[in-house]
């Protein structure tokens, strides 16, 4: 009985001795599929590279911020002024050339204003708030000053900002251009890349865009709240001048590469 033990065991031993020869391996002995996968002469390649491209152009239009603002000792007197000087802002506008559609609300509010009293133990003074923001926007950014100066003297208390940008055509074409100019210097990095690998490029796997064209509007500094008071006739025109507008834009490329030997001609040219 203990014989036949000692064999079962010579026997389990020499399966365990067995099974590690196959796992070390000789140098005829198959490898694993990710070295045989490494391995291969004329495995398929990729490069990926980020590019970048901006395109820039002169404002063909400008948006004006500006409030009209009117306090009084109750609601409906706020609301009754802020309404006129509303519409009489909005008629100027008009009668300059700045189309209705163009002359649009941002924001409306009325709220009262617990005004701390100057004199100590006196009642709060109340008083009530009524705002009524715009936006309008300039086709010709040559005449920003005239539409301030027509707002302001005409019921505007506030110039918020004042923003030069694109219109909607203008800025696809900078959009169209910006994408370009990045594939271009996605191609130049990708060729660089694969020459340096003995590789060439031999075509296009993904594209990705990694942010697509907002134009960065050239901003003017109004200078502060304005007043009620009309403009003089004497007094000199709002002179406001802007910079050029960028559009830029990234894109993510995947290329394909193979040997240089294989390739005469760069497909992705």
């Amino acid at each position: 009985m203990r014989r036949h033990t000692l064999a079962a065991l010579g026997v389990a031993v020499l399966i365990v001795l067995a099974g590690c020869s196959a796992g070390t391996g000789s140098p005829g002995a198959p490898s694993t599929q990710a070295d045989r996968t490494s391995a291969t002469p004329g495995s398929d390649s990729t490069i990926r590279v980020t590019g970048s491209g901006s395109a820039d152009a002169e404002p063909n239009q400008a948006v004006v911020d500006a409030s009209v603002v009117a306090v009084a000792p109750d609601a409906a007197t706020a609301r009754q002024q802020l309404a006129a000087n509303a519409s009489r802002m909005r008629t100027a506008l008009e009668r300059i050339g700045i189309d209705e559609d163009r002359i649009t609300t941002q924001r409306y509010d009325i709220y009262r204003d617990r005004r701390r009293p100057r004199e100590e133990g006196a009642e709060p003074r109340v008083q009530y708030r009524a705002a009524h923001d715009f936006e309008i926007t300039v086709t010709d950014p040559d005449r920003v000053g005239e539409v301030i100066d027509t707002a302001v003297g005409n019921g505007a208390t506030e110039i918020d900002d004042v923003s030069f940008t694109l219109s909607s055509d203008r800025r696809r074409e900078l959009e169209r251009r910006a994408r370009s100019a990045a594939m271009a210097d996605a191609r130049e990095q990708a060729r660089a890349l694969a020459s340096h690998a003995n590789l060439t490029v031999t075509g296009v796997r993904v594209i990705r865009t990694a942010s697509g064209g907002v134009p960065r509007a050239a901003h003017a500094d109004t200078g502060g709240a304005a007043t009620q008071t009309p403009v003089p006739t004497a007094a000199p025109p709002s002179d406001l001048e802007s910079g050029p507008v960028t559009v830029t834009t990234t894109v993510r490329v995947v290329y394909e590469a193979g040997p240089q030997e294989r390739n005469a001609s760069d497909p992705s040219a």
